[in-house]
């Protein structure tokens, strides 16, 4: 798969079969989409619990339903592939490699802009109180503590985005006509 783009990787997966990304697991490789990956509890390699927990956290609120089909196992599996062969939207940004360090700080700050926001950690806010702290991620300015605080909400915005409206089903959740000159036999999000 040297040098494909997302978007030719999901156009031919769209045209050959179902999106599915291989998952190492006891030693096997499996061939999942990222919702079957978490349903499987899939171990993750690049992100740790308490990551996960607020990747899902800011996932859940910028796009509701997004860690449910995936998000994390998504990231964490993308994090794990040649820089050159991932889906990130990180990519895309020029974001310096290795994108695991750039998430572990996005999420490091997010949380720590949260506490600020809310007065209390991001695990014990309400859903109210983590719109208010994403409302503060989501404003564009200049580095917070000298990390792109915007442009990792926006990476983690187009992720979300991606495991969500990236496939036929996900159009049509969204009421739009998927325009593919062959349609898929199958979603990739189950």
């Amino acid at each position: 798969m040297t040098g494909i783009t997302r978007r030719s990787f999901v156009d031919r997966a769209f045209k050959s079969s179902v999106l599915t990304l291989t998952f190492s697991v006891g030693g096997a490789q499996l061939l999942l989409t990222p919702q079957q990956a978490r349903a499987q509890q899939v171990p993750l390699k690049h992100l740790d619990a308490t990551q996960v927990r607020i990747l899902e956290l800011l996932g859940e609120t910028i796009l509701p339903g997004s860690p449910a089909l995936g998000l994390a196992h998504f990231i964490d599996h993308q994090l794990g592939v040649d820089p050159n062969e991932a889906m990130l939207i990180a990519k895309y940004f020029q974001i310096p490699l290795p994108y695991r360090n750039f998430y572990a700080a996005g999420l490091q700050m997010s949380a720590a802009t949260a506490q600020r926001v809310a007065g209390k950690p991001i695990t014990e806010q309400s859903a109210s109180e983590l719109t208010s702290s994403v409302r503060e991620l989501s404003k564009p300015g200049p580095p917070v503590d000298g990390f792109p605080l915007f442009v990792f909400y926006m990476c983690l915005r187009s992720d979300a985005v991606d495991v969500m409206y990236g496939t036929p089903a996900g159009f049509e959740k969204l009421n739009i006509p998927y325009m593919e000159h062959i349609m898929p036999p199958e979603t990739w999000n189950g």
